[in-house]
């Protein structure tokens, strides 16, 4: 067991070691002038976030899901989880776009419903395989 252990710590000490990115001081400086999202992130990780940002970003725009969409999806998401940030800019973005305040209010009212049910099908304890046998 203690071999087990140690290997373990040794196998998770060295991943972490390989995920750390490696950055000049010139390289820092502009990746946290680049946007304000950046100071967010450990140094340590300035470059891999950043590049995930990006391509995460991307899903807007190049995504399977009309960029309008996109971000009526994610303010009944941002509504769900009451994200304080995410909210503004997922309608500022979405009216952008061309939504309308039907649209808006149907994307928070769906988001609601589906946390609604959850709530319900959750704390009743519903057997989960009996509502996937009904589905079928």
């Amino acid at each position: 067991m203690k071999k087990i252990l140690i290997s373990l710590f040794f196998v998770l000490g060295f991943q972490t070691i390989l995920a750390h990115d490696k950055i000049s001081d010139a390289e820092k400086m502009e990746l946290l002038a680049k946007t304000t999202f950046n100071t967010l992130y450990p140094i340590s990780i300035l470059k891999s976030s950043d590049k995930y940002f990006t391509a995460q970003m991307g899903l807007f725009s190049k995504g399977a899901i009309n960029e309008k969409n996109a971000h009526l999806v994610s303010l009944g998401t941002s509504a769900t989880t009451k994200c304080a940030y995410c909210i503004p800019y997922h309608i500022s973005e979405a009216k952008r776009l061309g939504a309308t305040k039907e649209e808006i209010k149907t994307a928070i009212l769906i988001a609601a419903d589906v946390m609604k049910m959850s709530t319900l099908f959750y704390g009743n304890e519903f057997d989960l395989e009996a509502f996937k046998a009904m589905l079928k």
